[in-house]
């Protein structure tokens, strides 16, 4: 899990700095606020900052589900422990050759519309997982192959529109906040990641779940499978949704950046 998103995080940042390499310096550089409530201070009234990073708080809260339940759904529905490894490499895959594409659709659609189409992809193929009993295991690999599409642009459009922003604030203020806006953005998602975790574990409680070795299936009540499907693919799929309703109403597109 950890090598995946080391993969995730490394191939969103190279996208990012390849993608806005060749982006102007405007302004010059000013001592950073001190302590992390003079930046949240600081930052407070960048509207922009904080739309993009609840839509990348509320993404990143989605994989973190995911995450967290991929070993489960592996053992309780797909009856194989060792599925957690192809599952993994189904979203990492797509997310490392797509990259280019999402570069290119960026520029066609502008970076938000990019970033709705990529959360569709990864919010349908997360739902799409759902119907795993029905279709078996070539077709949640399939699923997750779209979700990682999905993944991939996401993942690299946070970071090129946070690089927008950190542009437009400094545009705006005479002021460079880089080292600002990245560090409050990675505290505050590294913290909302760790939800993750806690919300899937909290539908297993519902669920009835027996707390047991993940790859090591054994008897469980007839809720906890019903909770495993919810926790794995519904609950992402909504929070993804919601996050792709807010990318609407993100206003910091590419004219107003130019």
């Amino acid at each position: 899990m950890a090598v995946f998103v080391a993969l995730v995080m490394l191939t969103a940042m190279l996208g990012a700095f390849f993608g806005t390499a060749r982006a102007p310096a405007v302004i010059r550089a000013v001592p950073q606020e001190g302590s992390p409530f003079a930046q949240l201070m600081a930052a407070r009234g960048n509207g922009p900052f904080w739309w993009l990073l609840a839509i990348a708080s509320s993404q990143t809260l989605s994989a973190g589900v995911m995450l967290a339940g991929a070993p489960y759904f592996a053992t309780y529905i797909m009856d194989d422990p060792k599925a957690t490894s192809t599952l993994f490499a189904a979203l990492v895959i797509p997310l490392l050759l797509t990259m280019p594409v999402w570069v290119w659709l960026a520029r066609r659609l502008d970076k938000r519309g990019a970033m709705i189409l990529a959360g569709l992809l990864l919010g349908g193929g997360t739902a799409a997982a759902l119907a795993t009993p029905a279709f078996g295991t070539v077709y949640t690999h399939l699923t997750l192959l779209v979700a990682g599409m999905g993944l991939g642009g996401v993942q690299l459009m946070q970071f090129s529109m946070l690089a927008d922003v950190v542009a437009a604030d400094a545009a705006t203020t005479g002021r460079r906040r880089a080292g600002m806006f990245t560090g409050l953005w990675t505290a505050i998602e590294s913290g909302v990641s760790a939800f993750g975790t806690m919300i899937f574990a909290a539908v297993l409680t519902a669920g009835g779940f027996i707390s047991s070795d993940p790859s090591r299936r054994v008897t469980q009540p007839a809720g906890a499978e019903a909770a495993i499907m919810i926790g794995q693919c519904l609950v992402p799929a909504v929070i993804i949704l919601m996050a792709v309703l807010m990318t609407f109403n993100y206003r910091l597109t590419a004219d107003r950046v130019q």
